[in-house]
């Protein structure tokens, strides 16, 4: 069974983590795991309290096939080595990882954007959260999710395309079904 974790930080914004962990879980059947820094439920920017499976440091993470950094304010100033090093070997490994909002900061700091295009909340934004990452010359100013190889970034305004994103990596074969799930969120937007 695919495996999917999402790590959330304290203040974790709801909005970013629904849409890709709905699509995952309930159209993909992918297993959702919930990572948090110290092991212990974190609450959401809405009030949602969300129990954690593991914390950030376990070992057991490693065995996980698609890595969700979750956008939280409690990104901008997280400095983790061993999360960095875990993001980085997943990418070795051919694993997904995908980034949104301020879970983009952690990607930049752990140097999944260096030669790669990607996008976040801004590119100014990004290189004060992150100075010095490599990545800001691939910076995709877009609304939409960027995809590269196994990479997925989004800014946190961006969370459909980022599910669909994630999705499709996963389950190419499902195009139709990721296709129609963006669709369905389109329709509040598109003209009368």
């Amino acid at each position: 069974m695919t495996v999917a974790v999402a790590f959330l930080q304290p203040g974790w914004a709801d909005w970013e983590a629904g849409p890709v962990l709905a699509l995952l879980r309930e159209h993909l059947g992918v297993q959702i795991e919930i990572a948090t820094p110290d092991g212990e439920p974190q609450t959401s920017i809405g009030g949602l309290l969300a129990a954690a499976d593991y914390r950030f440091d376990d070992p057991v993470l490693s065995d996980a096939d698609i890595f969700l950094l979750i956008g939280s304010d409690a990104w901008t100033s997280f400095q983790d080595e061993a999360v960095f090093g875990l993001l980085r070997q997943a990418i070795a490994d051919g694993k997904i990882v995908g980034a949104i909002c301020a879970g983009t900061v952690a990607a930049a700091r752990a140097r999944l954007f260096d030669g790669r295009e990607h996008t976040s909340n801004g590119k100014d934004w990004l290189e004060a959260q992150a100075p010095g990452y490599g990545g800001g010359a691939r910076y995709v100013d877009q609304a939409r999710a960027v995809t590269l190889g196994r990479i997925v970034s989004a800014a946190g305004t961006a969370p459909v395309s980022f599910a669909a994103g994630v999705a499709r990596l996963i389950a190419p074969e499902s195009e139709a079904l990721i296709a129609g799930y963006e669709a369905m969120f389109a329709r509040e937007f598109a003209p009368d």
